[in-house]
């Protein structure tokens, strides 16, 4: 290892985007601390996260202290033992700050390993369900609250002949699929990467929507997030799953933004209830960060339960269902802080399917999904070919 003089400055890694609401809360750190903190724009994929760090972390001689890291990627750096654990740095107060239903998603292997936490959340990115409220009280329908609900709403809402289909998501290849399969297979109670028979049963639930029922557009099998968002603001969707931002982006459509366009209930139910699995990027410190000291009291500071709420107010990126951020932001006209709340109330939240070689995995999904759903091959020659290849994926992950 490289052994490297302490500094003053603390280097923190983080997407351009959000150093404005950190930079905020930074004067009273700097002047209590002595610390400077220099920005550097961190890479935007998990992806890119591999490429940009492994070599420097791998000779002991990391460019920076803390660092926003992807779930794509934290697994290969914790695994290869570049980060340091967080449990000795972060208070008890603010592990305890989160709410019950994300602490299967903190134990997971994004976050930690061999029972030690390397990785705090700071991002939280989960599906949610968005109804046109304004067209199913034309019809006086409510929302669907089972997968047999969005069955029997959705044909009194579909009209293929108009173009209008009750529901849709982004099935595009690559990642896209695996999103709302893994998304369907939560509901369902299944563990979608031994394809085990309640991943089937989504899968099957998915076909008969697009084949059998024909209250979700085939079309989607090519469809990514900008093409599915346009068909609801464009008034050819009554509900759908969708990532936070969609809330934005709607909200900036002034001529067409309307409360009761985008009203976001929980989840249709399956066998496993209202469940959406929940994804993100979080605070981690390399081992060998420049200014270990520095790093360390830098994110205590930036993820207390005084100032986390703080940043949170401010970008999204930087908010988590966290008691503190919630109380905070309470009251306050943002759907998304009112959803989660809903959400995490009802216990909606699930981790993220995990698997050693992440990236690989959900990339069988993808493939066992788009076979089965173009009538390539029936479900249970496809299910067979998915367990063969996570066979030979689990072989070499160990």
């Amino acid at each position: 290892m490289v052994v490297r003089a302490q500094t003053k400055e603390v280097v923190l890694a983080i997407q351009d985007f959000a150093n404005d609401a950190i930079k905020s809360v930074l004067p009273d750190f700097e002047k209590s601390s002595g610390f400077t903190v220099k920005f550097e724009g961190g890479p935007a994929s998990g992806t890119d996260m591999l490429t940009k760090y492994s070599s420097a972390f791998a000779a002991g001689n990391s460019p920076v202290d803390v660092m926003s890291d992807a779930d794509e990627s934290s697994p290969t750096f914790m695994k290869a033992g570049w980060m340091l654990p967080l449990d000795d740095v972060i208070p008890k107060a603010t592990w305890d700050d989160f709410p019950a239903s994300m602490k299967s998603r903190i134990d997971s292997g994004f976050l930690s390993m061999n029972g030690q936490h390397y990785r705090l959340p700071h991002e939280f990115a989960v599906g949610y369900f968005f109804t046109r409220k304004d067209l199913l009280d034309a019809k006086n329908l409510k929302a669907p609250t089972t997968w047999d609900e969005i069955v029997s709403v959705g044909k009194e809402m579909t009209d293929t002949s108009k173009g209008f289909y009750a529901t849709t998501d982004a099935l595009l290849k690559p990642a896209l699929m695996y999103v709302f399969v893994a998304y369907l297979t939560a509901q369902a109670g299944g563990d979608i990467f031994t394809f085990d028979d309640a991943t089937a049963s989504a899968l099957q639930f998915l076909y008969d929507m697009i084949y059998t029922h024909k209250i979700f557009p085939e079309t989607a099998l090519n469809q990514d997030y900008t093409a599915q968002n346009k068909l609801y603001t464009d008034d050819h969707i009554a509900f759908m799953r969708e990532w936070p931002f969609f809330q934005d982006v709607g909200a900036g459509l002034k001529d067409w933004y309307a409360d009761n366009k985008m009203v976001i209930e929980l989840p249709p139910a399956g066998k496993a209830g209202p469940k959406s699995w929940v994804g993100g990027w979080g605070w981690s410190i390399p081992k060998s960060a420049p200014n270990l000291d520095g790093a360390k009291q830098l994110l205590a500071y930036i993820t207390s339960v005084d100032v986390a709420p703080k940043i949170a107010a401010q970008q999204a990126f930087l908010l988590t269902p966290r008691a503190s951020i919630l109380a905070a932001l309470k009251g306050q006209p943002n759907a998304i802080v009112a959803a989660m709340q809903k959400y995490s109330d009802a216990n909606v939240f699930t981790p993220r399917p995990f698997h050693p070689r992440v990236a690989e995995a959900q990339t069988v999904v993808d493939d066992i999904a788009s076979l089965f759903l173009t009538k390539q091959a029936s479900l249970s020659d496809a299910l067979k070919q998915a367990k063969d290849r996570m066979a030979t994926l689990n072989s070499t992950s160990s």
